[in-house]
């Protein structure tokens, strides 16, 4: 939605502390495509393969077809039994719709975001969710890095970031709706001490969701 020139939320955001299971609700019996499937594959396989999110939405979707342009994390993953295909999601034409399509921190690290978008939700079904998760820049962890005048932690491929804001101004330009924003946490268990400051993280999310590390988008086809 347009206010003067400022782009104001149609939903309001709300904070979701278990957003994997969320997912897995949302995929079950569901036909998916899981874009960046091959993301982190080498952490999964072979012996770690319950943690994987890719993993997980197989379990429970009706069916399931994982993308990625890593060519070497499709041959690893080949490797254990597990087919995705190489493809991007900017150009690809799959000859197919999904009721679910996973966008899991990917967005940020393409070419043409906006395009990719507009050509995810070709391939999505008139009834269908495009789920984008990315990180959020506003964070409670970039604020403090910045006060502190310590650097930002940006991954050397991530290329852009959205706040929900833009991703709202992208529905509103192309006639897609929004359907909600979720702010979440990742909780990470490598150590006591990154463990604890995921759960402050979280408590601080509680006060105020635009802190939170990430933020998914729910998108459908507008009416």
């Amino acid at each position: 939605m347009r206010s003067n020139d400022l782009t104001r939320l149609d939903t309001r955001p709300a904070l979701e502390t278990h957003i994997v299971d969320w997912v897995l609700q949302r995929a079950k019996d569901k036909s998916v495509l899981n874009v960046g499937a091959a993301g982190g594959v080498r952490g999964y396989l072979p012996n770690n393969r319950e943690a994987w999110l890719h993993h997980q939405i197989g379990r429970v979707a009706k069916d399931l077809v994982g993308i990625d342009i890593d060519e070497e994390g499709i041959v690893y993953a080949s490797r254990h039994g597990v087919e995705i295909f190489k493809t991007n999601c900017e150009t690809m034409d799959l000859m197919r719709e999904f009721e679910i399509i996973v966008l899991s921190d990917v967005i940020e690290h393409l070419d043409a975001p906006v395009i990719g978008i507009r050509n995810l939700m070709r391939h999505l079904s008139q009834d269908g969710r495009l789920l984008i998760t990315t990180p959020n820049p506003t964070s409670s962890n970039t604020i403090a890095r910045v006060i502190a005048g310590r650097l930002i932690n940006v991954y050397y491929d991530h290329v852009t970031c959205f706040m929900p804001e833009h991703i709202q101004g992208i529905c509103d330009r192309y006639g897609y709706e929004v359907e909600g924003f979720l702010f979440f946490d990742h909780l990470d268990k490598r150590n006591m001490v990154i463990r604890g400051k995921s759960i402050a993280a979280r408590v601080i999310s509680m006060v105020n969701h635009r802190l939170a590390t990430s933020f998914m988008a729910i998108i459908k086809h507008g009416k």
